[in-house]
């Protein structure tokens, strides 16, 4: 017989004190139309997942026809003593055991809401495997639901399993053919596909689901957006046009194929004209008009850029993009005077115009500290009291109070500042060490992070910022503890390999050790300019002037750095080939002329300007 009344209360009671989503008869197998509601954790605080009583079918308390379509299952004791100590177990956070209960009873009874309630307790576990299992039970037993389904395609489709889930679209689409609802439907499967890992394969899957909907507006913006998340820029544009092309007067259309064809090769002149014939036909479109200016600034056209924004801020004159943009503008022509205004007004917009005013007091800042008013740069500076900006904003006030001698100040900025992270925390220690070696105070610099390594014994950071302090100090004992724990700690982080490498290759000590310590470094980041000139260094140490070169002349190719070209000299330089390492010290002084490497190998070298 059916689950009998008396049964089926009972567990409404144990379903009451555990949060089981399962619910008394007539509460049907459907869920919420929104999608699959899992629980956060194994724990979760209310007991379980939400189940609406109404699915998007319209099912609800009391249906009869969704009633008749459970299977005939007695509620024995032994199956509500399972499901009870299921609930139990996803209480006390042992959710793969409670979802692997529901699925064993799901697949004794085929009684969908048990296998429903096993694809939940799984996805909130985590058991990806488990979930896919009670899914597929749940789509099983349950057929007509859109839930079930589509549950179970997300599973497929964050598998990589596309080929199992192309049915399962297919079937989505025709049912959204039928319903004259593939507008929706191609939005949709747009944002499902750019989940899958695979941008190639998910593009493919689509262009064998569009078939006879090419002529759809939302499928050729969704080949566009898929075409752009596999790289495909080509590809992506002209499906952007082909959208545009079927909904020439829709402005979100024309600035979508502009913008494609803007990163298309040589396709800013194109996508420029497409945004000009768009706004020869709705002068009103701001958005056209604000893109359309950005994209004239990024080919260098600053006045006709900012004419245009000129005209979408008389449209919207509290914009804060536009306002920004058009200071971003004139600074960018080195009118600084007519960026300043922009920014005022910025700053200046009422409170329910929603933006955050922390760029524009550092873009103000900037702008005062280029005329040299360090004061009022500082005053800008220290209106920034939150947000994304306030650290980049505190260590750059501590940077010019230390620069006009007020050091001590400075530091006090910087120690005083309450932050809530460690992270946080070890980036003010830093940027105090920086003054204080900025200041050529090298041992209070090295005090400072030897202070706060012995409060943050593991941090990674502090470790690596330690060790180039004590290197400094010629302290290489020191350096090398530090960098050995960090090591030991990252066994991945190719900059401390190459830091201890470097460090025993300048001084000409070790060499062997050295360069195994650079290849270490080079193993773990093959294209890293600074390594490799470690490389060329620590060749050169050795006399093997030939490979020496080749590999600073790579460095150097992939970085032009003044440090890098004075390696590169001194190289040349004893190879007897003076000329050419004159013109690489000529470089090395035009990229940093007060670079030290440079000063102090020139006046070694006896080399004259």
């Amino acid at each position: 017989m059916m689950l009998a009344a008396r049964a089926w209360a009972a567990l409404t009671i144990v379903v009451a004190l555990t949060g089981c989503a399962l619910s008394a008869p007539g509460g049907g197998a459907s869920a919420s139309a929104s999608g699959v509601k899992t629980a956060q954790t194994g724990g979760q605080a209310d007991g379980g997942t939400r189940v609406d009583r109404a699915g998007p079918d319209g099912v609800g308390a009391g249906n009869d026809a969704a009633q008749a379509a459970l299977p005939p299952n007695d509620l024995t004791p032994q199956i509500l003593f399972q499901l009870l100590a299921a609930e139990v177990a996803a209480q006390r956070g042992q959710g793969g055991s409670a979802a692997a209960t529901y699925l064993a009873l799901a697949r004794q009874t085929r009684d969908p809401r048990l296998a429903k309630r096993a694809t939940e307790l799984a996805l909130a576990d985590r058991s990806l495997e488990q979930a896919m299992q009670a899914a597929q039970l749940w789509s099983e037993t349950d057929p007509s639901s859109p839930l079930a389904s589509q549950t179970r395609e997300m599973l497929l489709l964050g598998a990589n399993r596309l080929s199992e889930a192309e049915p399962l679209l297919i079937a989505r689409r025709d049912k959204a053919r039928k319903e004259d609802a593939l507008a929706g439907f191609y939005r949709q499967i747009q944002r499902t596909l750019s989940r899958v890992s695979d941008h190639k394969e998910a593009l493919a899957l689509f262009d064998r689901l569009v078939g006879a909907d090419s002529a759809l507006p939302e499928a050729r913006q969704a080949a566009a957006e898929l075409a752009r998340a596999a790289g495909q820029a080509d590809r992506a544009a002209a499906e952007a046009r082909k959208a545009y092309a079927l909904t020439p007067d829709e402005q979100s259309a024309a600035v979508t194929a502009a913008r494609y064809l803007s990163e298309t090769e040589n396709g800013a002149q194109q996508a420029a004209g497409l945004l000009r014939e768009f706004l020869e036909r709705h002068p009103d479109s701001i958005d056209a008009r604000f893109h359309y200016a950005r994209l004239l600034a990024s080919m260098d056209d600053i006045e006709a850029a900012r004419e245009q924004m000129e005209r979408a801020l008389k449209a919207e004159p509290d914009s804060p993009a536009i306002l920004f943009s058009l200071a971003q503008m004139a600074y960018q022509a080195k009118r600084p005077q007519l960026a300043e205004p922009y920014l005022l007004r910025y700053v200046s917009l009422p409170a329910t115009v929603h933006r955050d005013n922390g760029p524009a007091y550092l873009f103000l800042a900037q702008i005062e500290e280029d005329r040299k008013q360090i004061d009022k740069a500082i005053a800008w500076l220290g209106k920034i009291t939150r947000g994304e900006q306030f650290l980049p904003a505190l260590i750059q006030r501590s940077r010019l109070l230390a620069g006009t001698d007020r050091l001590d100040e400075a530091r006090k900025l910087l120690q005083t500042t309450v932050v809530s992270t460690t992270r946080e925390r070890v980036r003010l220690v830093g940027a105090e060490a920086q003054l204080l070696r900025e200041a050529k105070q090298l041992q209070p610099a090295f005090a400072v992070l030897d202070a706060a390594l012995v409060a943050m014994p593991d941090n990674v950071d502090l470790l690596y910022d330690h060790a180039m302090a004590a290197e400094r100090l010629n302290r290489l004992d020191l350096m090398e503890a530090s960098l050995r724990k960090l090591i030991e700690l990252r066994p991945d982080n190719a900059h401390a390999y190459n830091a201890l490498g470097y460090t025993l290759a300048d001084r000409n000590i070790r060499l062997d050790e050295a360069q195994a310590l650079i290849e270490k470094a080079l193993e773990l980041m093959p294209d890293e300019a600074h390594i490799i000139d470690s490389l060329g260094w620590v060749l050169f140490r050795r006399g093997e002037l030939a490979r020496s070169l080749e590999q600073l002349e790579k460095a150097f190719a992939l970085k032009p750095e003044a440090e890098i070209a004075v390696h590169l000299a001194e190289v040349l330089w004893s190879m007897g080939r003076k000329d050419e390492a004159r013109r690489r010290f000529a470089q090395a002084r035009e990229i940093d002329p007060n670079n030290e490497s440079l000063l102090e190998t020139l006046a070694r070298l006896k080399v004259e300007p």
